[in-house]
């Protein structure tokens, strides 16, 4: 398979990932609201584009080759920080969240919610797909 459709293929899965999770965030904040707000039309729109700018930052920041330990740490701390200014500045645009301290940690508790939400997903993902790709090579190569 070519890399640009390894690519494309893993900036799909990270968009249905990110987009999901900040669904689930903005569903709870809004299912929290004390007035009984609903969710407007137009945030459907803002989560969509959303995860479209954060999935685009994960797949170039993910694509990394084999890293040593403190490569890999540095890569997912600068990773959480691109994705928490971007978010910032979407949930200031939008409205999400007033633009000052504790709006932005605010912001900064729910990226972290979808960073560990995405994350989770995809290591559950990853385990299934070993074990399957093991017990295929133990039914070929049987002992």
């Amino acid at each position: 398979m070519s890399k640009i459709m390894v690519r494309l293929q893993e900036f799909i899965k990270w968009f249905v990932f990110i987009t999901t999770g900040i669904l689930i965030v903005c569903a709870v904040g809004f299912s929290l609201s004390p007035d009984g707000t609903v969710i407007p039309r137009i945030t459907l729109w803002e989560i969509l584009l959303s995860g479209l700018l954060t999935s685009i930052i994960t797949t170039i920041f993910l694509s990394r080759e084999a890293l040593d330990k403190c490569g890999l740490i540095l890569v997912f701390f600068l990773h959480y920080i691109f994705l928490d200014i971007t978010m910032i500045v979407c949930g200031s645009y939008f409205g999400w969240m007033n633009f000052d301290l504790g709006g932005a940690a605010g912001m900064s508790v729910s990226v972290g919610g979808v960073y560990l939400f995405t994350f989770a997903v995809n290591y559950v993902l990853d385990v299934q797909q070993a074990d399957a790709i093991n017990r295929k090579l133990k039914e070929k190569y049987k002992e």
